[in-house]
């Protein structure tokens, strides 16, 4: 009886002392979603937007290179040459069966006006006629075989000359003189005077595609100190380097790249925003049975509760929310050590 009267007294007092609770001093902050700012210098070199391999149309043995590495060379310029000498005899092969081709045709078109009067006079019959008409379509579409056989044979001498196809400038040469080259092996690289990008390799993890034109402040490593160049982010590889890096290019403002040459090394400084959190001090973070914890505090009531969040990075005396928490969400951020569900609690004063 008396355990029962002593447990009954508990019950009606521990409200009572609830309610008479003193208020725990706390500093409280208010949450607010901050976008990370994420800033890398980055090393590349300068790169021509537009580059191509020139090659020959057809194989042969190089007789002369006409070109080095650096060469600025005009729309139609000589770069390299084959030996000609066998398409030489092609073409004049084809002339010759074109001068045949052409008297065939010529002296069946005759046979064809002699049947025709024959057979105007009575003296021929229509199946003469017939032949020579048929004699002459053969040799007419001998000659238009002819006349493309030549053409072919002249265009194969016009392919041992390689020509560049517009003002462009020498970056690599692959072949020298005495060298046996196959039909489309790449003989020199060239690339257009105009229009640069920067090239470079970027840690894999950030936000990349959601910065595309982002602006991109460029300095050579070797040249002026105070030359800067600016570029756009216009190029995000999707595939990653097996170093774990992805290709980043960005486009010159200036086509001429600053006066740089092609293969200079930069390097590259370039922000990028990250995405939209939370950021609360170290000292917020606590944890419940199911994982990572704020306390957050109720304006109206001034008593706090447990609330589950989901982080996203750490710093160096701050941790990044992924969710969890609301804009303008009042949070606990010293003091949590001391708290349980439904305590009081008041906003300590600075001293």
């Amino acid at each position: 009886m008396r355990v029962f009267l002593l447990t009954s007294a508990l019950l009606c007092l521990s409200p009572l002392a609830a309610l008479g609770e003193t208020p725990l001093a706390v500093e409280i902050l208010t949450a607010h979603v901050t976008t990370d700012r994420h800033e890398f210098t980055l090393t590349g070199t300068l790169a021509a937007t537009d580059s191509y391999p020139a090659a020959f149309r057809s194989g042969g043995r190089v007789i002369a290179v006409a070109v080095e590495v650096g060469d600025l060379v005009a729309k139609g310029a000589v770069l390299a040459r084959l030996d000609p000498t066998q398409a030489e005899a092609a073409r004049r092969a084809a002339e010759a069966v074109l001068d045949g081709a052409e008297a065939a045709l010529w002296q069946a078109g005759l046979a064809r006006e002699r049947a025709a009067g024959l057979l105007a006079r009575g003296t021929g019959t229509q199946a003469d006629l017939d032949a020579a008409t048929e004699a002459w379509t053969s040799a007419r579409a001998g000659r238009d075989q002819a006349v493309a056989a030549l053409e072919k044979a002249r265009r194969a001498v016009e392919d041992c000359t390689l020509l560049a196809a517009e003002e462009a400038i020498v970056t690599a040469r692959r072949i020298e003189p005495g060298q046996v080259v196959g039909a489309g092996q790449s003989a020199l690289e060239l690339a257009g005077q105009t229009g640069r990008e920067a090239v470079f390799l970027a840690p894999d993890g950030l936000e990349l595609e959601e910065n595309l034109g982002r602006k991109v402040t460029l300095s050579p490593l070797d040249g002026p100190s105070d030359l800067q160049l600016d570029a756009e982010l216009t190029e995000v590889s999707p595939i990653m380097a097996a170093n774990g890096t992805v290709r980043l290019k960005a486009r010159l403002a200036d086509p001429a790249g600053g006066g740089l040459a092609i293969g200079a090394p930069l390097t590259g400084r370039v922000a990028f925003d990250g995405p939209a959190r939370i950021t609360l001090p170290w000292t917020a973070l606590t944890s419940s049975a199911a994982g990572p914890a704020v306390w957050t505090v109720d304006p109206a009531t001034m008593t706090v509760t447990l609330t589950p969040v989901e982080l996203s990075s750490y710093g160096n005396d701050s941790v990044a929310l992924q969710s969890g928490l609301a804009e303008g969400a009042q949070v606990v951020a010293a003091g949590s050590h001391l708290l349980y569900p439904g305590r009081a609690v008041v906003a300590a004063t600075a001293p």
